[in-house]
Order: C-alpha cells, then structure tokens, then sequence
C-alpha cells in the first residue's frame, strides 16, 4: 500500500471533486425561481457525504498507509465516511491533525445519518442542509491546503459560489459557523490581522471579499485611525449610501 500511495490519492481525490462539483451545482441552482429545493437538498447532502469520504480516506491513507481498514479479504478496501472518521479521531493522531482539521471531522460525523435517512427511509418534508453546507465550506477550504485548487477551479461563478453554500446555513447557526471558518483562516493566514466584515461579523477580509460569507465589500480610509473601514457594495448600490462604521468606533456616511 505505501508504494501505491500517491496513485490512490489522486484517484480517491477525482472521484471527491467530482462530488463537490456536483454538490456545488446544486446549491447554486436551489435557490434558483421555481427550483425543486427538495431534489436540490438531497443531492447536497448525498453528494457532500461522498465527496467527505473521500477526502477523509485520503487524509487516513496520508497519515496510515498501512491501517487495516485499507484492506478486505486480500484486496484494497476502503471504508465508511463513519469509519474512517473514527481512525482520524483516534487519540493516536491528536497531534497530527490541526484544530481546523479536527472541527471538520466533529461536522461530518452529523453527515451520516441524514445521508441514511436520505437513502432508505422517507425523505423529510424540510430538510436542514446546514452541516451539509458547513462541511462543503470547510472541505473547499481543506482542499486549498491538501490539493491547491479552489472553489473556482471546480466550480466558476460570480459572485463565487461559495456565497450559495454560506446562504444554505441556517441563521441559527452563523455562530457556529463563524467560529468553524475561522480556524481555517487562522491556518491559512497565521497571526495576520484580519478585518472584520460588516456582513458577517467574521474577521475575514481579505483584498475587500470576505473569506467567510464571501461578501463583496467596499472601504474608505477612517477620517480618525486612517485604517479602511468596510462597508457592503450592494447596500450602497441600492441606496445610494452607506453609514460605514470602523473598527475604532467612528462611522460616517458615504
């Protein structure tokens, strides 16, 4: 298996993006006018396990080449979404794994049993795809770090597309949320300071987009600290003005 390695990852991460397309398709078409959101949710959900399972097979064989669920009756094998969540979570890879890894993990571990309910019992007339959503957020985010490719290397759009997957989170669980993505960007971009977004209220700025809820934004410079206070474009393209509030406390109107 550790000669075989390299070759496994790359077919185990084709058939991954191949699912986080199509995963991404579908969030971009659910809230389309006259969408079919139920056909919609099930196929995220449906196709974010899958494209979960194969990246955390990918991960465990990165890490345990030689663990014996790669192996049944002789042959490679591959487990469960369920299974190979267990291996990562062992306390033997604690200090292999980063806190942002560790998180996603903790998320997909909900995908399962919506995915069982999914595909064979009756579907729910409301389905919540909210850790769907999350785990598609972090995965895109993980794969920048395992792969380097991003969301518009799979999927092009504009405005991207992750802002469909963020919009599919229930607001209930913004918190939540913001505190998962923010591990990745504290991964990404280490003890850089980053601002916080007006939207979302993540510190996530990055060149005027927010790397939480991918927000396009405006700034003007602060007439007090002279830092670039953040305001969001289409509130201002739509009336015209903006009460901007920076993160010194001074607001003013443009």
């Amino acid at each position: 298996m550790p000669n075989k390695t390299p070759s496994i990852s790359d077919g185990l991460w084709a058939n991954g993006r191949d699912s986080i397309k199509h995963a991404l398709d579908h969030f971009s078409e659910r809230d389309q006018p006259r969408a079919d959101r139920r056909h919609h949710d099930k196929w995220i959900v449906l196709s974010v396990h899958h494209a979960a399972e194969c990246i955390c097979n990918m991960r465990l064989i990165e890490l345990e080449p030689n663990n014996p669920l790669f192996s049944h009756k002789g042959s490679i094998w591959f487990p469960s979404l369920a299974r190979a969540l267990g291996e990562l979570q062992h306390p033997r890879n604690d200090t292999r794994l980063t806190p942002a890894e560790r998180q996603l993990f903790v998320l997909m571990g909900g995908l399962p049993d919506i995915r069982h309910q999914l595909m064979h019992r009756i579907a729910p007339a409301e389905l919540d795809v909210s850790i769907a959503a999350m785990c598609m957020m972090g995965l895109l985010k993980y794969i920048e770090r395992l792969r380097g490719e991003s969301a518009a290397d799979i999927v092009w759009q504009s405005p991207p597309i992750e802002g469909d997957v963020v919009a599919a989170i229930r607001y209930t669980r913004h918190q939540e949320y913001g505190d998962f993505v923010a591990l990745f960007l504290r991964e990404k971009y280490g003890n850089r300071w980053l601002p916080t977004c007006p939207a979302c209220e993540v510190r996530a700025v990055v060149s005027a987009v927010c790397e939480a809820c991918f927000t396009k934004l405006g700034s003007v410079e602060c007439p007090e600290c002279r830092s670039q206070a953040y305001y969001i474009e289409l509130i201002r393209d739509t009336e015209g003005t903006v009460r901007v509030e920076c993160e010194c406390g001074v607001s003013q109107t443009i």
